[in-house]
């Protein structure tokens, strides 16, 4: 007992022996400390000294004065180098701090804080404020200050400077400025203003080759300034560059120079490909392209020849170019230029998984490591949500949890995280515990990011907190598996981690959740915009005839929960493209207007779709129906017909029913009866290609290459009275395989 006393009082005195040797900057909510800054500081080291001198006040209750005149006699928190005394500033050259760097130091009397740059002195104070004082802004609404009437200085040094140049998260909710500002974000799409310290710009943000060259001010006449994609040059808003023509070097070369004068506050200029494929095969960037093995050569060859233009009039400016979608793959033996930025996007890799370990990343960190050795600098583009469903329920916590890391221990120097950056108010699936965790990490990436996950739902959720981290969890162990991955453009039918099962027990733990946050408004609003994705999967599997996830009965009342929550969140877009498949109204539609899906079928398969002729090839089940006949299918094998019937979804999921699903074709068969003749409308969605047959005659015959959606063919067919008979065949080219038959009112 005698040691483990000894053992507390030396752990005791060490932990505390910072405050008790220093100074009370303010007791029992008094001081005599003053906050010192210059006059001539420059608004944000203004705006900085009313920051501290705001949440001193909320902390502690005391208002301490801000001067401008550094009395000796005088106790004080300089905010700035100017002024500081010479105590404080020894070994220190204050012009050696870059942009954000800042120190925090105190001799046990006087305390100093401040940066370099625009924002270093701000971030300062909003580092004090946070590793000294506790103090968190979670979201835009919960802000944590914890109330001591007493804080102590004790003696400080600590200097600091973020892990990424630039850090941006693509989150609606981490554009307002004082919540960008009071996490240390520096975003360049909706950019912090001059007042709070700015941003790091970039100017294009991306995609810039239609600016550079653009199409409706050149196609007309010079259509060889654009990509020749299979022997044409076509239109278009997103076509790419023909990247070896002298004249369009010099036209978009002319335009980096008039960006550079007309945006003097620009840290970096973009000079990128469009959005999309369609690189140039004509035969002078066919040959670059050949020799470098990668279309990076071509586009890397031209970001290069006008770099080193710009480089000699102005050599700090820097130019940013793309390592995306076709350009991934670094060239063999074209190095970037001094001047110039490789932003490397990790685009549709496996989203379950961390970068390191998972086999879905290899050919990233693959290319990753050889753009390494080639570049002076790599900024990187990630992505880190579901765009065509932003509400649907996306556990991808382990990736942005570790690999945020992973791109700090390679030196990376900037990040745009892309996300769910939902229209009006935000809102997308916990956008907001996204943003805020990404912006610690992309501060400090040695951070634990789990432990900031669990602060932030322990902060956020209150009494709740404890079912909301029971929901984190049971969709997360659902994607352990090394074989399970899901992918940025996932649709609920695609994914593993969205069973009946799990989101009724999901569904439980807000029940249970709610409950909790009963009597307090605030809370119950944010546990309802997390329960939003359940409720979300529910509708959407009831929209397709998955009536197991939500009854007719139960339907209207989760219907109206929904359209509350929806409109009370000013939640306008449930994806990427409101216009398209994150249009919200259309989704309401689908839902109130469910068709009747069919969902019980024989099925049989799969059979040969070699060369992609299985669609039009006559294989036995289209002569006969016969339950107990079997035929030849692939490589072979016997197949037989297999009952089917799931009440989860109206899709029906070849690629889950059959081992082999490429270059392959199955059958579905069932029958109607119907008490009268009439004539009746059908709706047929297909991944790929389809033919149905009514009753022994073909009406549709649709082959394409497509995901799966209901209703893309509508046929109108008469039906017989008494037995009718329908017979669908699908063909495989890749990835998913099944399709949706409707019956429509």
């Amino acid at each position: 007992m005698k040691y483990l006393l000894l053992i507390f009082s030396l752990f005791s005195g060490f932990l505390f022996s910072g405050c008790s040797s220093g100074s009370k900057l303010i007791s029992d909510g008094k001081s005599d400390y003053k906050i010192f800054v210059s006059d001539s500081a420059s608004k944000p080291e203004h705006l900085a000294a009313a920051e501290l001198q705001k949440y001193l006040e909320k902390v502690s209750g005391y208002k301490m004065e801000i001067v401008h005149e550094a009395k000796p006699e005088a106790r004080l928190i300089y905010v700035g180098f100017k002024n500081a005394p010479e105590k404080l500033l020894k070994d220190i050259n204050p012009g050696g701090f870059v942009n954000e760097e800042y120190l925090i130091r105190s001799d046990g009397d006087q305390l100093l804080i401040a940066g370099g740059g625009t924002r270093g002195t701000l971030y300062g104070v909003i580092g004090y404020l946070s590793d000294y004082l506790n103090c968190r802004w979670y979201t835009r609404e919960v802000i944590k200050i914890p109330e001591q009437k007493t804080i102590s200085l004790g003696k400080i040094e600590d200097r600091q400077k973020p892990t990424f140049v630039y850090r941006e998260a693509w989150y609606h909710e981490a554009y307002d400025p004082a919540w960008a500002m009071h996490n240390r974000l520096n975003p360049s799409i909706k950019p912090l203003p001059d007042s709070l310290g700015g941003s790091y710009i970039t100017h294009p943000f991306a995609h810039t080759a239609m600016q550079l060259v653009p199409s409706e001010k050149y196609f007309a006449t010079h259509p060889e300034y654009f990509a020749e994609v299979k022997g044409k040059r076509l239109p278009g808003k997103h076509i790419q560059l023909c990247l070896t023509n002298a004249e369009v070097l010099k036209i978009a070369t002319a335009q980096v120079f008039t960006w550079i004068r007309e945006h003097p506050e620009v840290n970096v200029f973009s000079v990128d490909q469009s959005d999309g494929e369609g690189n140039c095969e004509c035969t002078n960037c066919k040959a670059i392209d050949d020799r470098e093995g990668s279309p990076s050569g071509s586009l890397l060859t031209f970001v290069n020849q006008i770099a080193d233009t710009v480089g000699k009039v102005y050599p700090a400016i820097k130019i940013q170019t793309f390592a995306y979608a076709y350009t991934e793959v670094p060239p063999k033996t074209i190095r970037p230029r001094d001047n110039v930025t490789i932003r490397l996007c990790h685009y549709n890799y496996c989203s379950a998984h961390p970068m390191e370990g998972c086999e879905n990343h290899k050919p990233f960190r693959d290319r990753f490591n050889e753009w390494k050795k080639i570049s002076k600098r790599i900024s990187i583009w990630d992505y880190y949500t579901d765009f065509s469903q932003y509400l649907m329920p996306f556990p991808n916590f382990e990736s942005f949890k570790n690999d945020i890391k992973w791109y700090a221990d390679r030196g990376v120097e900037g990040m745009f995280a892309q996300g769910n950056n939902v229209p009006e108010n935000g809102g997308g699936e916990f956008s907001e515990l996204r943003a805020w965790v990404i912006s610690q990490l992309l501060w400090n990436a040695d951070r634990d990011a789990t432990a900031l996950v669990d602060e932030f739902v322990s902060n956020v959720y209150g009494k709740a907190a404890p079912h909301i981290s029971d929901y984190i969890k049971l969709l997360h162990e659902q994607v352990k598996p090394d074989s399970l991955h899901f992918s940025i453009w996932s649709q609920p039918t695609e994914v593993h981690y969205l069973g009946l099962k799990t989101i009724q027990k999901a569904d439980s733990l807000f029940g249970l959740a709610l409950k909790e946050s009963e009597g307090d408004t605030s809370l119950t609003r944010r546990v309802e915009l997390a329960y939003l994705p359940v409720l979300y999967t529910q509708l959407y599997f009831y929209s397709i005839g998955g009536t197991a996830y939500l009854s007719k009965e139960a339907m209207p009342a989760a219907f109206e929960r929904f359209n509350k929550i929806i409109d009370r969140h000013r939640i306008t877009a449930v994806g990427d493209m409101p216009e398209t498949y994150g249009n919200l109204g259309k989704f309401i539609e689908k839902v109130k207007g469910a068709d009747t899906f069919y969902t019980d079928w024989w099925i049989i398969g799969p059979f040969d779709n070699a060369n992609g002729k299985g669609l039009s090839t006559v294989f036995g089940p289209e002569q006969k129906f016969d339950a107990q006949a079997s035929y030849t299918g692939t490589a072979g094998s016997r197949v037989k017909w297999q009952k089917t019937e799931d009440a989860t979804s109206g899709y029906i999921d070849f690629g889950k029913m059959f081992t082999r699903n490429e270059d392959v074709v199955a059958y579905a068969y069932r029958t109607l009866t119907l008490p009268e003749a009439k004539t009746m409308k059908f709706g047929v969605g297909s991944n790929d290609g389809v033919r149905v047959w009514i009753n022994g005659k073909q009406v549709l015959d649709r082959p394409v290459s497509r995901k799966a959606e209901p209703n893309q063919d509508l046929i109108s067919v008469p039906m017989d009275k008494g037995e009718n008979t329908i017979l669908v065949k699908v063909d495989q080219l890749k990835r998913a395989w099944g399709f949706y038959f409707t019956e429509i009112k």
